[in-house]
């Protein structure tokens, strides 16, 4: 995990620390959090305070907490798993962030970074066939539709629709 914060002057986004896995772990109880993340309704902080501190020893992951740049605020959470050359990108915001274009910012100033810093060759994401704000916010910050990687995948016992999104390095 790299000790990095990256701001637009709207939002900010954050190493996660140990005092953040309570919020996190209520965080995701939003329904919309749950209709459209793996993260189970069950998560608590203790989960969530293992996952920051294996977030701090891997290579292969990165993970910021999106925050209000002016308020410090938390808003959501922006994450990446990779294998040295391709990373799989997601995010969520909390109910109160929706709707100002926090995630489009976010993943803008996450995409770059991981670009310029991390030396990935592509980035993906793939989003629920019913969450257009997820759909909307990845072509809104460069990314295209990857139809040849729609799929689908189990999550929390149901099979869900999935929508592929990518952008190439040399794209930005």
């Amino acid at each position: 995990m790299h000790e990095v914060d990256l701001d637009d002057g709207i939002v900010r986004l954050e190493p996660w620390g140990d005092g953040d896995a309570a919020w996190y772990a209520e965080a995701v109880r939003d329904p919309l959090i749950q209709r459209f993340t793996t993260d189970p309704p069950t998560l608590d902080a203790a989960q969530v305070l293992k996952a920051i501190d294996r977030l701090r020893r891997t290579d292969d992951e990165e993970g910021f907490k999106i925050c209000d740049a002016a308020s410090g605020a938390r808003l959501g959470n922006i994450a990446l798993k990779h294998d040295g050359q391709v990373g799989e990108v997601s995010y969520w915001l909390t109910a109160e962030a929706r709707g100002r274009g926090a995630a489009t910012r976010a993943l803008t100033l996450f995409t770059s970074w991981i670009f310029s810093t991390v030396g990935l060759t592509e980035l993906r994401l793939r989003a629920h066939r019913d969450n257009q704000a997820s759909q909307l916010v990845a072509l809104r910050a460069g990314y295209s539709r990857d139809p040849g990687r729609d799929g689908s995948q189990e999550v929390k016992g149901a099979v869900w629709p999935m929508l592929a999104f990518a952008l190439a390095r040399s794209a930005r």
